[in-house]
């Protein structure tokens, strides 16, 4: 059995940096999207109350799901990073 490896504190304060760092970054691009996503609400309710017809609504309704599919891309992809980073910190 090996002994556990005991990290210096200067190795405990960068990983602790790092944790931070990604909790915080996750924490923002959650912000980012729950704010994108409502104002996206809004803008496709208002959308809607304004479509003169049914071809008008189904695009406002085409749009506001890209608009949500690529906020979500983005807020993945950060949180990807994110991720990589923290776990390269680690190593």
């Amino acid at each position: 059995m090996r002994p556990k490896e005991r990290l210096s504190s200067t190795d405990n304060r960068a990983q602790n940096k790092a944790r931070k760092a990604y909790e915080e970054t996750i924490l923002r691009a959650f912000r980012v999207y729950k704010d994108t996503k409502e104002q996206a609400d809004v803008a496709h309710k208002k959308a809607i109350e304004q479509a003169a017809d049914k071809r008008a609504k189904e695009e406002t309704d085409i749009k506001y799901k890209e608009t949500l599919e690529q906020a979500r891309k983005v807020r993945d992809k950060v949180m990807d990073e994110a991720q990589k980073a923290f776990s390269d910190a680690r190593e």
